[in-house]
């Protein structure tokens, strides 16, 4: 069977390039492109200038703060307010007072130019400038001036070289926390010291009614009025004194006699396989703990038999007859009158 012939489509030419068209479309963006980077150009430009105009106001508004200080304080100090017209009265009267004018000419309250003042004294002109143009709150001022004068100088040196105002606060706070910590060590101090004065008054006043006391007895005994009572009082006084230190002392040595007792039986009956029918010696420790305790007590009643003794020695037949007569008197019923001498 005979075949066909293939026939091939031809392919339809390609469009020719407007060359023009593609040279003004190029154009067409680039100029696009340019118009937006001048927009940009322009943008800058603008808000260098806005910047510019801001710094201007800022030193304008400066420069003004310095020439309103300078107006209000030669104003306050002539009184010249007094002679010039209110613009805010309707009959043309003059200004009434000086927080009048200050609202009306300057702008500001009478308290409000006199905490301006006051800055500026504080900190000195190039230094005032400098704190307004970081800004400075009212608040800032007032606690640099509750700082001591030294301190306030190192502040306004930092105001001079500070770009902000938080490297301002930030010393002021340095310094406050330092000055709180010397305020609470003087404070602890001035308590010690007051506690002091109270313990030497008291003392003093102490010594005082001693130093009447011995006047008082000193002038009986001369005059040959005190009484034996008086006479032996100071006596009695000591001897209780003593007496209740003694007492004091054996009984604290009863109490660790006891305790001893008490802890080494413990040690004992606390340990694994105890037999209470086991004899059980003191470790050596323990037993020289002992002995210390025997042999102070021991002290103890050498000390009392040697007072006891002299005691005897010196006064051995008053004291006999004494316990005999009060012996006497209880077996007979009677009273414990005391002997006198």
């Amino acid at each position: 069977m005979a075949r066909k012939k293939t026939e091939v489509a031809v392919a339809a030419p390609l469009p020719e390039v407007n060359t023009q068209a593609y040279v003004e479309d190029v154009i067409a963006v680039r100029t696009v492109a340019d118009i937006q980077r001048q927009d940009e150009m322009d943008e800058v430009l603008a808000a260098g200038v806005d910047l510019g105009r801001l710094e201007a106001l800022d030193f304008v508004a400066t420069v003004a703060n310095s020439a309103l200080i300078q107006i209000f304080e030669n104003v306050k100090k002539s009184k010249a307010w007094r002679l010039l017209r209110n613009p805010k009265s309707g009959d043309g009267r003059h200004f009434e007072s000086i927080d009048e004018f200050c609202e009306a000419k300057l702008g500001k309250s009478y308290r409000r130019m006199r905490e301006i003042a006051s800055n500026h004294r504080l900190l000195g002109q190039e230094a005032f400038e400098q704190a307004e143009r970081i800004g400075l709150h009212q608040r800032d001022y007032n606690a640099i001036k509750a700082l001591p004068a030294p301190d306030q100088e190192l502040i306004r040196r930092a105001v001079e070289e500070a770009k902000t105002r938080d490297e301002v606060v930030d010393l002021m706070q340095e310094l406050a926390v330092r000055h709180g910590k010397e305020r609470e060590a003087h404070g602890k101090e001035l308590e010690d010291a007051k506690a002091e004065q109270r313990a030497l008054e008291k003392l003093s006043a102490d010594a005082a009614k001693e130093k009447q006391r011995l006047q008082v007895k000193l002038e009986k005994l001369q005059l040959g009025t005190a009484s034996w009572e008086d006479k032996v009082a100071e006596f009695k006084e000591e001897i209780g004194k003593r007496q209740a230190i003694v007492d004091e002392a054996l009984g604290r040595h009863l109490e660790a006699a006891t305790a001893l007792d008490a802890w080494w039986t413990e040690q004992v009956t606390s340990r694994d396989g105890y037999d209470p029918e086991m004899q059980v010696d003191l470790p050596v420790p323990v037993l020289t703990v002992l002995m210390q305790l025997v042999d102070a007590v021991d002290r103890s009643a050498q000390v009392v038999a040697a007072v006891q003794a002299d005691l005897h020695n010196r006064f051995g037949q008053e004291i006999d007859q004494f316990r005999s007569h009060r012996l006497a008197d209880s077996d007979e019923g009677g009273s414990d009158d005391d002997m006198e001498a």
